[in-house]
């Protein structure tokens, strides 16, 4: 049965996962690294020319209205062509100023789009449903397609059947590459002669040609799609989530990030609900584990204004709070309540590219590290426990102005 066949409109996580990517116009495809193109929403070629947001749109008529892909293109085509973004054009690369010869707009090129967009945003919609009946299935078995063409390696994992919280489903739940067609079944228990461990690996090196970042790839797997959607769309709920309460008032603010504090996402995040192993942080197949963040504080303005950010909802992520529980075990769930006094009145403030807050929790000395992301996110990167000589150390510092 095709995709656009299962209902008439796409399920509320499907949409999210897709609405929440930001558009980011490139000229190149590897120009975004490849792991954020599950942040934003890109087609290469398309810097410099008014067409993004068209395509944008297009897509999301495709992934929310389920149309099919004749459809898709017929509407989408004539307007293509008439703003000059179609066929083989010679064209100048804004990042090096040298003018190329390049395929823009093709039918084999808004196919890809159809289908990655399609795929990636339906994987993401499925994981939400995988998640809420994981009590009752708690295994995910990998699937492949009826295509006649199969990727060896993705025909080795057919079969494999792992609990839905193993790592393995960050890098290897489908779709794992350009129009990869694997699919997973949730179970109540393996079947009978079922791989139930964990295959190879098999990391590659790979270097990306424009941005000259190398990384490690799970082989079978394209560059870029080594990500789990679904986890990807957590990753993009806690960052909107952010993002809108930085919108509101500061006492909203206050209130709103109080009352998250006593959501459960912030119990599976700081009792680390995703099983994120922290001596294994940078095992590829835990990647998509750790990125799910959740507010735990609101940072006051000259603070804010000291790490350098716009934003003052500060957040933990599950791989942070993994962390801090295997480092600092005398953080317990009680500390969390008394985090945004701290933060308020901190006895020193000291900063080395991260701003170390010094506080006192029930007469206790704590230091909280912050840290900010290229994406202007401030998370707490780490909370623990200090000597009073190593408070009146900090202190000290913060009396002279240093780092």
């Amino acid at each position: 049965m095709a995709v656009e066949d299962l209902f008439s409109t796409a399920p509320k996580p499907v949409v999210e996962y897709f609405d929440r990517r930001p558009s980011r116009p490139s000229f190149r495809w590897d120009e975004v690294a490849p792991r954020e193109h599950a942040l934003a929403f890109t087609v290469a070629r398309t810097a410099g020319f008014d067409v993004l947001e068209d395509i944008r749109a297009a897509t999301r008529k495709a992934v929310v209205d389920r149309i099919p892909f004749s459809q898709f293109r017929d509407e989408l085509v004539p307007l293509l062509r008439q703003k000059g973004w179609w066929g083989e054009r010679r064209v100048t690369d804004p990042r090096t100023g040298e003018v190329a010869k390049v395929q823009l707009g093709s039918l084999r090129r808004l196919d890809l789009i159809y289908d990655a967009n399609i795929r990636s945003a339906e994987a993401a919609g499925d994981w939400s449903r995988i998640q809420r009946v994981k009590d009752v299935l708690p295994y995910l078995e990998y699937r492949t397609s009826t295509s006649e063409r199969k990727r060896p390696l993705h025909l080795s994992w057919v079969g494999t059947t792992l609990p839905v919280d193993d790592g393995w489903w960050s890098t290897h739940y489908p779709p794992n590459g350009w129009r990869c067609k694997c699919r997973v079944r949730s179970r109540s228990m393996p079947r009978e002669g079922a791989p139930t461990e964990r295959p190879p690996l098999n990391l590659r090196s790979w270097t990306n040609g424009t941005t000259g970042e190398s990384r490690m790839v799970p082989a079978g797997i394209d560059p870029g799609w080594d990500n789990n959607p679904g986890k990807v769309r957590e990753k993009l709920a806690g960052k909107r989530l952010a993002d809108r309460i930085d919108q509101m008032g500061r006492e909203a603010r206050r209130e709103a990030v109080t009352r998250l504090r006593q959501d459960p996402v912030m119990t599976y995040v700081t009792e680390n609900g995703a099983g994120f192993v922290h001596h294994r942080r940078l095992d590829p197949a835990q990647a998509g584990a750790g990125r799910l963040r959740w507010p735990v504080a609101v940072l006051p303005d000259p603070l804010a204004a000291q790490i350098g950010s716009t934003s003052r909802v500060v957040a933990l992520s599950v791989a942070d709070a993994a962390k801090i529980r295997v480092k600092h075990s005398e953080i317990g769930p009680g500390f969390w309540e008394s985090l945004q006094a701290g933060i308020d009145e901190p006895e020193a403030v000291t900063s080395d590219g991260k701003l170390r807050l010094l506080m006192r929790v029930e007469g206790k000395p704590y230091v909280a590290v912050l840290k900010r992301t290229a994406a202007d996110e401030i998370l707490l990167n780490s909370v623990h426990r200090v000597e009073e000589w190593q408070a009146d150390r900090m202190k000290g510092k913060d009396a002279a102005g240093g780092a």
